[in-house]
């Protein structure tokens, strides 16, 4: 993986859960909104992992 795609997917990533993480605050908890944003917030946080992991065997690759 290149170093910018690297880069660019955790920016993406990151800019997610930032989004997602903040809505939580302000939506009521049981409204099929909230429930949307929890499963987009672990998707993202789970897209985060996973680039985590690739970026860091790419490292040790090298």
């Amino acid at each position: 993986m290149s170093s910018s795609f690297g880069h660019a997917a955790f920016r993406l990533g990151f800019f997610i859960v930032f989004v997602t993480g903040a809505l939580l605050l302000f939506l009521e908890r049981g409204t099929a909104e909230w429930a949307i944003t929890v499963f987009t917030f672990l998707l993202a946080l789970l897209f985060l992992v996973i680039v985590a992991v690739i970026v860091r065997l790419g490292q040790r690759r090298s």
